[in-house]
């Protein structure tokens, strides 16, 4: 299975803290990023995760704003 790294960004892009993952595939990283992220909620308003990316050795896969992100997962559910 591939390996990624998920970093939690804060509002300057710089990783708050990152998560090593192997999984199936990129939405299956992704959902384990998520779990990680829930779990480990930085207390600190300085360490607060504002964006996601997920990377695959050097090149890097995906890169969101969690706000927009959710609002994205919440629209794919409604439609379902």
């Amino acid at each position: 299975m591939p390996e990624y790294r998920c970093n939690m960004l804060d509002r300057r892009g710089e990783v708050v803290f990152p998560a090593d993952v192997v999984a199936e595939d990129l939405a299956a990283a992704l959902q384990h990023a998520f779990e990680v992220l829930r779990t480990n909620i930085p207390s600190s308003p300085s360490k607060q995760v504002y964006a996601l990316e997920v990377w695959a050795g050097t090149d890097k896969l995906f890169r969101r704003e969690l706000g927009a992100l959710i609002s994205d997962i919440e629209r794919n559910r409604a439609a379902k």
